[in-house]
Formats: C-alpha cells, structure tokens, sequence
C-alpha cells in the first residue's frame, strides 16, 4: 500500500520539527549542568562525576541518535562562552563528547538490541560495560588529546589527566543515562512493583516514609560526617522494590550527587577521607556501588514482577476455564454421569497446573533466586580468561547449597593481571551475598588503580567488615589475591596453600597463613598482610583451590586430602590447563562417590604459556 505524497511530507515535516526541539533541549540542559557543575569548587584530586556524559547518552537512547546536534551544539557553547575557549577549539570540544556518547549508544543498541537497558539483567550488564568501557574511554583520550596539544595542561601528566576525564565520564554515564532515559523516553519503561495503577493517595505514606529515612540517612552520613554511608542502601534497594524507575533513579542520582556536591565544598565524611588518603576513590566506590546494587535490584524486581505477572495471567486462564466447565455441568445435567470423568480429569490437570505455577511463582521470587543469578553472572567467563596472553587460566565452582560461599575471580586492567581466590565461611544465602560485596569491592579497586597490596587488602577488609556488621552477621572469610606482571607472580593474604609444580615436575608448597588475616574479623589488618613472589617459568603449573577438595570425604569419612590432590596434579602437569582441571575434578567426584557433599569445590589452575 502506497503513502500518499501529502502524508510523507507530513511526517518528514513532523519528524524535523520534534528533532529540532529534542536536540535544542540536549543542548540547553548540556550547557545549562555544564555550566552548574563549573560553578562547583574545583578539587585538586578533579571532578569524580561529569553529568553531562550521562545526559548525553541517555539522550540519545531515550530520543534517538539523530539529536547528536544538540550534544555538539550544547558543548562547544559551554566552551565559548563558559570557558572563554577559541572559537575553533569549542568547535573540537562539541566534537569529542558527541563522538563519545554516539559511540556508547551505537554498541548499547547493538548489544541489546533496543534502547531500553532497565528491562532485563542481561541488557542492563551490557550498557554498564558499553557506557563505561567505549565512547567514555575515547572522549577521555581525544579531549586529553586536545587540551594537551591547546597546551591547557602538560603532555607529561597526560595519562593522568586522561584518566581521571575517563573516571569522571563513567560516573556521569552510569548515573545521569538511567535517569535522562527513564523520564524523557517516549515509551513506558518500569512500574512499580505493587500495583499498575500506582497512585500517591494509596502509597503516597510509604513514599514518603522511605523518603524521609533516605533524607535523614543523608543528613547524618553526608552532611553530618558521620561513617554510615551504606546505610543508604536499605531505602535506595526499598524504592527499587516498591515506588519503580522513574522515583528510584531520581532518589540515587540526587544520592550520588549529594555526596559529590559536598565534598566539592569541603565538608561532609568523603571530604574527610579525600583528604587522609588524597584520593577520591571512597566517593567514587560509594557512588558506584549503590548505583550499581539499586540499579541490579531494580531491574531484578521488574524481570521477577513481569514473570509473575505472565503467570498471574495464565492462573486467570486456567481458573476461567475451571468457571466455565462448571457452568456447562450445570447447564447439562442430562449428561453429568457420561461428563463426569472428563470433568474429574480437568480438574486434576487444571489444579496441577496452577500449583506448579504457584510454586514456580514463589521460587522466582525469592531472595535465594535473586542472589544465585548474581552469583554465577560475575564469574568469569571462558570468553575473558582466553584474553589473557601471558596465562593459561581456567577456574572451576561449585557450590554444595544453592548459593555458595566460595570466591574465585581473574580480573585485567589496563595490563595488570590479579587473581584472587576465597571462602566464606558456610554456604547459604549470606556466604553467597558476602561474596558478591566482596567482587564488587576488588573490581572497583582495581578499576581505580590501586596497585599497593597492603592497601588493597586493607581497603577490602574494612569494606566487608562495615557490611558485615550492619547485616550482624558473624562471618569472616579468607582471601589470597595474587598480581601477576613480567613473569613473576607476587601473593599476599590469607588462604589454603598455594601449588607449584615446575616443569620438571618439582613441587613447591606456599604456606599462606604468614601472608594476611581472616578478612572480616576486625577493621584493621595493614600489620598483618605480608607479599611473597614466585618466579614463574614457561610450563610452571599453579593451583589454587578452596578447603572443600582437601575436606571432602567418601563413605569411610576419609579426607580427600592436600597429598593426592598434588600428586593428581603431578601426573598431569604437562598437559594443558583444562586438562589438568578436568582430572582433578573427576577424581574428586569418583573419591566421593556417593557421599554427600558438604563444602563448596573451587579450583583454579594457571600455567605460564610465553
């Protein structure tokens, strides 16, 4: 069927109009918070967060990519008329920005296939890593670029100013894209969980009440100086299950901000740690991770309350069926003895259908759900071990619960490799959410560039200590990371002992228990954390592994055992890593048998390949 001509020029006149109007607005709000956050003191250690970024990305994917005019409009006129830049050099400086967020929104839609990024967890994970690993790096990179060559700051600090451009732009995208998206996209996005039809007559008290704890959380942490930071998240993760996108993005962004707007002004209890470590990084972590944990949370409760939904819809069915077969009998009793089997046998199959709905509908619901998908999502993946030139790695879990309190990661920046491997102790739901805090920790770490094993460890105890004392939780659990570099693998904390065996088949054994400290037991471990290094050869072989392979037992009680464990190793140290994981696994499970198992399995094994 044809258009008519008259109809077309409509709709491209249509189109031009509302383009216009979107990309005048990107621009107005990309100078207008440009300009704000100019206003704002400037801290030495720089800006952790760049709105901006984020309000240009969201842009685009709430409005589409063609508004990329208002982004290099809004942007060279924050550089004219803002920063007194040249003419030409604003003209370069609404380039890199536009260049970056048409970048990160390009691979999003790419990736995900739609711009909504908040309607499951799996699109969610892939904007995070599109936003912060694509269009943020290059306008870090060519903005450093252009300022360096505009000889506004020294080509020797290059990478440094780059970095912290980089920083700042992630935090902006990860916080302000959610945001811009979910208020200014032209289709509906979340609801919140309880009801459809929300209104603030019904839930309006609830809001309020959450509201006022958030507000007054925020008054004693931020402005009052007080060390209660996390203490945020219970209201944050409650709007996320309860009040939906639009209340839950807004109330973390003003969060976030909150916290940046005061330590700009040299108050409250990040400025304070700003300036005992001279860093930034407990404001960004901070910031990064109620983002991240409300955000996860928020899109959980949508995917779990549309699955529920869809089985809510199908029990309807199934119980108007049962209503009208019932009307039909009524309607027939001329013919009840000949129908009743037939009856009878619906309504059996009728009742087993929506108890298995029932049943499937609770479990997906629940919290130990939640938290195993989170659990196995952050594993590494086969994908990003084989990125690693210098290593053969491959790593193996399984937990003995639902969730298990093992911990094993490989993770690289920026040509840094560290690897790490841990238990909690017991299993369950609180093990396995320990051990995610405890991922979310060394990723952030390591992503802000902390190299210094003394204060990576450190940093990382305190975390989960203050965690583990607001949830009263009495676990502890040990933890060795290792960073590899130049052929020398360097150890430091707590765990099982370490396996080497060369390629001549010699065997070495690493006692760790002179390395580090039981994280969690205490605030304060620096004293304790030692680092010992291991030159490591083409064809050395290192395992690593938790206590459940040396404790497991067969149907006599007898322990697996650190000896047989090596001694599998040794048969098969010249083969390759997957190999060797694969031999030691099978004769744990034959060494078992039957037997129950009682701890979770981790095993991780590494062999130097150049």
């Amino acid at each position: 069927m044809k258009v008519p001509v008259k109809i077309k020029k409509e709709i491209v006149t249509s189109w031009w109009i509302d383009n216009l109007i979107d990309s005048l607005i990107v621009a107005f709000l990309y100078l207008a918070i440009s300009a704000l956050v100019l206003q704002l003191p400037q801290s030495q250690l720089g800006s952790p967060v760049w709105p901006p970024a984020g309000i240009a990305v969201g842009a685009l994917l709430a409005r589409g990519r063609s508004r990329c005019w208002g982004i290099f409009l809004g942007a060279a006129l924050n550089s004219f008329f803002v920063s007194k830049a040249p003419f030409l050099f604003a003209l370069l400086a609404g380039l890199v920005p536009t260049i970056g967020a048409l970048t990160s929104t390009t691979l999003i839609l790419f990736f995900n296939k739609t711009n909504n990024f908040l309607n499951y967890v799996k699109n969610f994970v892939r904007f995070s890593l599109a936003a912060t690993f694509s269009g943020t790096i290059l306008q870090a990179l060519l903005g450093t670029l252009i300022v360096s060559y505009a000889g506004l700051t020294k080509w020797d600090i290059y990478w440094k100013v780059a970095w912290g451009w980089w920083v700042g732009d992630a935090m902006g995208v990860l916080l302000f894209a959610p945001l811009v998206f979910v208020w200014w996209s032209k289709q509906s996005t979340i609801t919140p969980i309880t009801n459809n039809k929300w209104s603030f007559r019904s839930n309006g008290k609830e809001l309020f009440l959450c509201l006022s704890i958030l507000g007054i959380t925020s008054y004693f942490t931020i402005l009052g100086n007080q060390p209660l930071e996390y203490f945020l998240l219970p209201p944050l993760l409650w709007s996320a299950f309860r009040f939906g996108s639009k209340i839950t993005t807004l109330t973390v962004t003003f969060t976030a901000m909150v916290a940046a707007i005061s330590t700009s002004y040299k108050f409250g209890s990040f400025y304070k740690v700003s300036q005992e470590i001279n860093s930034l990084i407990f404001l960004q972590l901070f910031m990064g991770v109620i983002l991240i944990t409300t955000l996860m949370v928020l899109v959980l409760a949508e995917e779990n309350n549309r699955n529920s939904q869809e089985l809510q819809e199908q029990v309807i069915l199934k119980d108007k069926a049962y209503t009208q077969l019932d009307l039909i009998n009524r309607d027939l009793e001329e013919i009840i003895e000949t129908r009743t089997s037939e009856l009878l046998e619906a309504n059996r199959e009728i009742k087993f259908l929506n108890e298995q709905l029932t049943a499937e509908n609770y479990r997906m619901s629940s919290e130990l759900a939640v938290t195993r998908r989170l659990q196995k999502m952050i594993l590494p993946r086969t994908k990003e071990l084989n990125t690693i030139k210098e290593l053969d790695i491959v790593g193996f879990m399984e937990p003995a619960d639902e969730v298990g309190g093992d911990y094993y990661d490989v993770l690289q920046q920026n040509g840094h490799i560290k690897i790490g491997i841990g238990d909690v102790t017991g299993h369950g739901l609180e093990s396995g959410v320990i051990m995610i805090m405890l991922q979310t920790a060394i990723r952030t770490l390591l992503i802000n560039g902390e190299k210094n094993p003394v204060k990576f460890l450190s940093t990382v105890n305190h975390t989960i200590y203050e965690n583990l004392q607001r949830m009263n939780c009495e676990k502890s659990l040990s933890l060795i990371l290792i960073d590899y570099h130049d052929r020398v693998l360097h150890l430091s904390g707590q765990h099982e002992s370490v396996i080497v065996i060369r390629d001549s088949g010699d065997i070495e054994i690493i006692d760790t228990d002179a390395l580090g400290f039981p994280i969690g037991l205490t605030d304060e471990i620096s004293e304790f954390i030692f680092e010992t290094a291991i030159n490591l050869n083409l064809g050395d072989v290192v395992v690593l592994y938790t206590d459940g392979i040396t404790e497991a037992e067969n149907h006599t009680k007898e322990l697996y055992g650190l000896d047989r464990l090596i001694h599998t190793i040794g048969k098969f140290h010249r083969n390759s890593v997957d190999q060797i994981r694969e031999a030691v696994i099978t004769d744990i499970r034959e060494f078992i048998g039957s037997s129950k198992v009682y701890d979770d399995i981790t095993l991780v094994v590494m062999k130097r390949k150049i």
